[in-house]
């Protein structure tokens, strides 16, 4: 929930600041507050509109660098043009004549972020609602690598123990024969038992925290 001492942008879910027009956008609010700026539902939807609007700049008017972009998104007759496009060029790290694709994620999720600073001093969403409103806006993140998500080592760590406890218990029964002669080695199993013991709990408990901590930022 925003206050009124929040920027205009994020109090309006309009983080770009997009004029209104006759434009329908999605994730218009059903009351339009603003005489002069959308009004959205959700910052979800906003960033949406944002995002759109850099692609349509690509794909209808050719505007494929900061300095192209930025001149029509803030022209100079409202906007200190030049200021607005440094900063931009800054906080992205793309020079300002560098060609970009509005369709590639890690280009327009830079652009997105750098214009939503730059409008309201501050840049306040989630990595989660972004990556939403780009999918929104028909732009998908790059694919997380399987093998390197949280669930994936955690269910790892569980099955390495659990494979070492079927080893101590075979090595145990191994030893039965010869028990009299190496009896002193079994209380060491059972240590080893145990400490593998708490690495499959502790596998497991990592694989339902990421699972509660992907779906609480909004991830699954």
């Amino acid at each position: 929930m925003t206050t009124k001492s929040e920027p205009r942008g994020i109090r309006n879910n309009n983080p770009g600041n997009l004029r209104r027009t006759k434009d329908p956008w999605q994730g218009l609010a059903a009351t339009q507050t603003d005489t002069a700026f959308f009004v959205f539902k959700s910052a979800v939807y906003g960033i949406r509109a944002l995002a759109r609007t850099l692609i349509k700049y690509q794909d209808k008017h050719g505007l494929r660098t900061i300095r192209q972009i930025i001149g029509r998104y803030a022209p100079s007759t409202e906007n200190d043009t030049v200021t607005y496009t440094k900063a931009v060029s800054e906080k992205t790290g793309f020079a300002l004549d560098v060609v970009l694709d509005m369709h590639k994620y890690e280009h327009l999720n830079a652009v997105v972020t750098a214009i939503v600073h730059y409008e309201n001093g501050k840049q306040p969403y989630t990595g989660a609602q972004l990556d939403k409103a780009l999918v929104l806006a028909g732009v998908e993140p790059p694919t997380k690598n399987l093998q390197h998500t949280r669930t994936v080592r955690g269910g790892k760590a569980a099955t390495v123990a659990t494979v070492g406890l079927g080893a101590l218990e075979f090595v145990r029964d191994s030893l039965d024969p010869a028990r009299d002669t190496l009896q002193t080695l079994v209380p060491y199993l059972d240590i080893a038992k145990w400490l593998l013991l708490a690495i499959t709990l502790i596998g497991v408990g990592i694989m339902i925290w990421a699972r509660i901590d992907d779906s609480r930022k909004g991830l699954r």
